[in-house]
Parts: structure tokens; C-alpha cells; sequence
């Protein structure tokens, strides 16, 4: 499997996990996910020599630094997407952010890893796999008012959220019971469902991101890419997103932390 992970020292002004340094979400990733014969480049974008020294000290045999600038979330994601692209049909490929954690499995060894084996199950049946169990995927969409806003805004969710008469808030694909109908199904090791979106960290095979690079690049052509709107033009083009139920990942923003587990632990 080909990673190709996005670490930069920006990010956005958001509440997180009191754990969840670019660092420690780095050694998780290496720990709980990466194996030996798998293929992992780092696009470190504008770091500073602190975090360059902590990557180039911690960066596994199979692993490349490649220090890159160009200055926002979207070029990034711009650069990763046509990296992959030139691999191989075949290949999987997961394009990686740097504010993630995953859970720890006991059997896990150098050669294996049960999350990789799990993303593998996953694109049997869909077409892009994510591990986190995003919270956007249970909060009905409502019209907010200035009087009866929510008390938190979910900054990371890509729907419209400026707070004015009549705006809506919230998933559009979510019904009033906070309910997604879009289908469960088992694999070896775990439940998943269907989903109608999820965030830059997922993986695919190269072949189905050759075929949808024309959204992903319509869509991502700002600085900040519209993950949401490119995700819901591929499904709505027949393309089958799936995530885990739990999930056995995480975001590390507050409060939309993956249900069911004690990340902080980690």
C-alpha cells in the first residue's frame, strides 16, 4: 500500500485533543497503520526545522521526506491527488493529513496490521474507505436563526454555517431522526456502513482517482478544498464511500472526536 501523508506546522484554529500534536499523531499513524513492505512519502509543506529534525528522526526504511511549499491546505491536497496519480492503476493509495489517531490492536506485528487489513475489506465493496467515524453523519439538518444557533459550530463540516435568518446547519443528507440510509454491510474484522461523505484522509485505488480526478479537481481548486461537495458529486455519480461502525480512527478536533472510544488514551 502507497501513503502519501500531508503534515504541515499551519493549521487551522480549532479546538483538539489535548494529545493531538502533529508529533504524536505522526508515531500513531506509524505504529498503528504503516507496515514494512508498504510505501510511505511524507509531503512536509513549509515545516520548520524542528518538526523537519523530528521526521527525519523518526521516518521508518520504506519511508521519504519530500519538503514541499506551496502554501495552503488546498494546493497541498492538489499536489498529493496528482502524486497518486502517478502510480498505478492497481495500487492503493491512502492520502493522509496530519491530525489523525487510530486505534491500537494487540495482534498487530511489523507485517500486519489489522487497520490496513481492514481499509483492504472496505475497497471490496466501496470505492473510498475512511476509518473515522465522522459525527456530521448523525446531526439532522435543521434552519438556525440568530436565536436558536447551536452552542458549538461545527467549523468542519463543509455546508454553508454563517449564523443568519434561515440559514441551515447541519448533514442535508441526514434525516430529522439523525439517521443515514445508505446501507450496513460485514467484512472479516468489523461493520461498516455507507456513507455520503468523509474528510482528505482516505484511501482509493489509483485507478478509481485517475477516473475521478475532473471533481477532485474542480472541487479543490481553493485554498480551503471542498471535500464535502466533491464527495457529493461522486456519489451521486455512483461512487460508494464506507466507514467502520465504531470507527477506528479518529479527527482529532473537538468535538467531532470518532464515537465509542477514549482517544485521549492514546
Amino acid at each position: 500500500m502507497k501513503f502519501l501523508y500531508r503534515i504541515s506546522n499551519n493549521s487551522y484554529n480549532k479546538p483538539k485533543l489535548a494529545n493531538a500534536t502533529k508529533e504524536h499523531c505522526f508515531l500513531n499513524f506509524l505504529h498503528n497503520v504503516l507496515t514494512v513492505s508498504d510505501s510511505l512519502e511524507v509531503l512536509a509543506d513549509n515545516i520548520d526545522s524542528e518538526l523537519k529534525a523530528f521526521l527525519q528522526t523518526h521516518l521508518p526504511n520504506n519511508g521519504v521526506l519530500n519538503e514541499i511549499n506551496v502554501g495552503s491546505n488546498g494546493a497541498s491536497f492538489r499536489k498529493q491527488v496528482e502524486m497518486a496519480c502517478e502510480l498505478a492503476d492497481d495500487e492503493i493509495v491512502m492520502l493522509h493529513e496530519d491530525d489523525y489517531l487510530y486505534r491500537p490492536h494487540s495482534g498487530d506485528t511489523p507485517i500486519k496490521k489489522l487497520n490496513q487489513l481492514v481499509i483492504a475489506e472496505g475497497l471490496q465493496k466501496a470505492d473510498y474507505v475512511s476509518l473515522y467515524d465522522h459525527p456530521d453523519k448523525y446531526i439532522p439538518r435543521i434552519e438556525i436563526s440568530k436565536g436558536n444557533a447551536p452552542s458549538v459550530i461545527p467549523a468542519c463540516i463543509d455546508h454553508p454555517l454563517i449564523i443568519q435568518d434561515g440559514v441551515q446547519w447541519g448533514n442535508p443528507n441526514v434525516n430529522a431522526d439523525g439517521v443515514e440510509n445508505l446501507g450496513v454491510f460485514l467484512t472479516d474484522h468489523t461493520h461498516w456502513k455507507f456513507t455520503n461523505s468523509t474528510t482528505l484522509t482516505f484511501a482509493t485505488y489509483v485507478k478509481t482517482l485517475k477516473e475521478d480526478y475532473p471533481v477532485w479537481e474542480k472541487n479543490c481548486r481553493d485554498s480551503h478544498p471542498h471535500d464535502f461537495w466533491a464527495f457529493s458529486e461522486l456519489v451521486k455519480g455512483g461512487r460508494k464511500i464506507a466507514t467502520p461502525i465504531p470507527g477506528l480512527a479518529s479527527n482529532v478536533e473537538l468535538p467531532w472526536i470518532s464515537p465509542f472510544f477514549d482517544w485521549e488514551s492514546l
